[in-house]
């Protein structure tokens, strides 16, 4: 039940990052090196820029379509990382939104483990642990039980049984807001997943 959606690669501030809970000067923003594109609005910023990450068409949806929302959003992103083994400038992604009354974080692990299953096998199993995004509060780092070993510990899950697959959370009551739904009247979680890895593994 859940929509594709595609959103504009060459995005604004706003959208990747403002409307996301991470205003001009915001810490969080420094966890994401980004390519500017050299244009100015007429306020004289650079506001445009190459999309870090496909939240901005979660917002653009919100936006949209309103609440109740299910949806995911693939997609190329960019970042001016320092290119080596594990990291490159261009990557895929794939995000899940789902915005309805009474959401809640058993909701989320659901749907996070039905993934997981459906992805490495019946007998994998997910941990959630806390990790701060802005967009999400409560956030956590999804992680799933390594196919490789079953959980014993190997060279792909650096020995400790677990792959650190997702980051995901509840969304943020302030991306609801900038997205034109009531915080108090809905709920939602989202989640992301690197296609590139998934693909690798």
């Amino acid at each position: 039940g859940f929509m594709v959606l595609d959103g504009p690669e060459l995005e604004s501030d706003y959208y990747n990052f403002t409307a996301l809970n991470m205003p001009p000067l915001h810490p969080a923003r420094d966890m994401q090196d980004t390519f500017y594109i050299d244009h100015k609005n007429a306020k004289g910023e650079y506001d445009m820029l190459m999309r870090t990450q496909t939240s901005p068409v979660q917002i653009r949806a919100m936006q949209k379509y309103g609440a109740p929302l299910r949806c995911i959003a693939p997609g190329r992103c960019f970042r001016a990382e320092a290119t080596d083994m594990r990291h490159e400038h261009t990557f895929y992604q794939v995000e899940g939104l789902m915005v309805d009354k009474h959401i809640s974080f058993s909701h989320l692990k659901a749907v996070l483990e039905a993934l997981g299953k459906k992805l490495f096998g019946s007998l994998t199993a997910l941990r959630m642990r806390p990790k701060f995004y802005p967009f999400v509060e409560p956030g956590a780092n999804g992680e799933y039980s390594c196919f490789l070993c079953g959980g014993r510990g190997c060279r792909l899950c650096k020995n400790t049984g677990w792959l650190e697959i997702v980051g995901c959370g509840l969304v943020h009551p302030n991306v609801l807001k900038a997205s034109g739904i009531d915080p108090k009247k809905y709920q939602g979680f989202a989640f992301g997943y690197g296609l590139d890895r998934l693909a690798m593994l």
